[in-house]
């Protein structure tokens, strides 16, 4: 028999809207060319105890779903092949170890069903707790949203597949991050800036860009600096000899190019280190690039996907 939610969304119009986050991984997914449904089918809209997919659900938690929100997710597999039935369990299991370690994009779901590669399904629930028990909802992924995450952001640029590929930035290696830390204090020395909080995913690329922009700029300085010195010295050195007083002229003029030749060479260090890094850099990104898909690398190149 179905519910007086059902009754009650008749009655107002059939209104419905689906959750930022959910609506937010639901593009990210579907850009990938999989299949991912929200709307109610007629079982879901009819059922006696209506759930997430509906707008009238009434199994919120941690409290009452806000009505017309709808809150689920059904991610399909691209085909019953075994590759595609694994590509779908993988996604499954990126967004679970995410949200079991309070990755924020993922921190709206309550519960996800699954199905691994090989038929089993389970329920994985955070309310508020992991527990892991099974399921009969097999075949796909049903995500179902929280009842207190409706405009929440976190997720609109969460992206499992890619966090899948290794091509999200919080999905790098801790060493990786401190061999990068250590580049970086060989290039800058012991700013305090980076000895404040270390680099993090989410503000290295930033800071290093920062950084290398700031210490272009201090070569920069530097040389003009030292340009300035060293013709003040020159200059000095010519009011002397033409007032006549007795100098050693070779020691003055040694010391001169002495000085010149060290502020040069640390000048010159300094470019070098600075060249070695965005070299580096640049085969990163190019090694990253060759790995995105047509639509993704356009993407990138501020061209629109299809």
């Amino acid at each position: 028999m179905a519910s007086q939610g059902y009754r009650d969304w008749l009655k107002a119009g059939k209104p419905y809207s689906l959750i930022r986050p959910a609506k937010a991984l639901q593009k990210k997914l579907r850009a990938y060319g999989l299949t991912v449904y929200d709307y109610p089918n007629d079982a879901h809209l009819t059922a006696s105890t209506p759930e997430d997919h509906t707008p009238f659900s009434v199994t919120g938690w941690p409290g009452l779903n806000a009505r017309w929100k709808a809150r689920a997710l059904d991610v399909m597999p691209r085909s019953e092949s075994y590759a595609h039935r694994k590509e779908n369990a993988d996604i499954a299991r990126q967004i679970i170890r995410d949200r079991t370690a309070g990755v924020p994009g993922v921190m709206w779901i309550k519960y996800l069903n699954w199905t691994d590669e090989n038929g089993t399904c389970r329920q994985e629930r955070w309310t508020p707790g992991h527990v892991t028990r099974s399921s009969t909802d097999n075949g796909h992924i049903h995500i179902s949203g929280r009842s207190d995450v409706d405009d929440d952001a976190r997720a609109d640029d969460y992206d499992p597949i890619a966090r899948m590929r290794g091509k999200d930035d919080d999905m790098i290696d801790p060493q990786q991050w401190d061999d990068l830390q250590w580049r970086m204090d060989a290039i800058f020395g012991d700013q305090p800036q980076i000895r404040g909080g270390r680099f993090t995913p989410d503000k290295a690329p930033e800071l290093s860009r920062n950084r290398l922009h700031a210490r272009l700029n201090a070569i920069d300085a530097a040389m003009a600096a030292s340009a300035n010195r060293e013709q003040a010295l020159i200059d000095a050195f010519h009011a002397i000899v033409a007032s006549g007083t007795s100098v050693d002229t070779a020691a003055v003029l040694a010391r001169i190019d002495q000085r010149t030749a060290d502020v040069t060479g640390l000048v010159e260090q300094q470019a070098a280190r600075i060249a070695e890094l965005e070299t580096e850099l640049a085969a990163t990104r190019e090694a990253a690039e060759a790995n995105l898909s047509p639509a993704e690398r356009a993407g990138l190149n501020g061209v629109p996907g299809s």
